[in-house]
């Protein structure tokens, strides 16, 4: 999504596994949303210009926010960010098939199953990782 920013404030430093990043308010279009980015000094959300990006809707504690994320190249797969990201979660799916593995063996699920049974344990894997990044 396209919009242009009204107001963009630096939160707090955040230290994950990732390392330190740092957390910064977005308003745009009426909403506040939230932004994690490696460089206190980021250049991607600037305020008074349009900027592309996308939303994503987390729950936590009970309360849903948006955290938002550039769609520029450098955040989709240049960043060692976002390649930290992505090689830690493509683990998930091995992950997943092998526990369901073990479920059938024990005769906890039908072998039929295998698909929507690894395909729920990843979704569910990637959702515990984006809560961890988002606190």
């Amino acid at each position: 999504m396209k919009a242009v920013i009204t107001s963009v404030k630096f939160d707090k430093e955040v230290q994950t596994k990732f390392g330190l990043l740092y957390k910064f308010k977005i308003e745009y279009s009426g909403k506040l949303a939230s932004y994690l980015s490696k460089s206190k000094e980021q250049t991607h959300f600037v305020q008074g210009q349009e900027s592309d990006f996308t939303e994503e809707v987390v729950q936590y504690q009970g309360k849903d926010y948006i955290n938002v994320k550039p769609t520029s190249k450098a955040w989709t797969g240049g960043s060692g960010y976002a390649k930290a990201i992505k090689k830690e979660q493509s683990k998930y799916s091995g992950y997943a098939v092998s526990y369901v593995k073990d479920l059938i063996i024990a005769d906890k699920i039908k072998i039929e199953q295998w698909e929507s049974a690894s395909e729920k344990i990843f979704n569910f894997m990637v959702k515990l990782d984006k809560s961890i990044q988002n606190d």
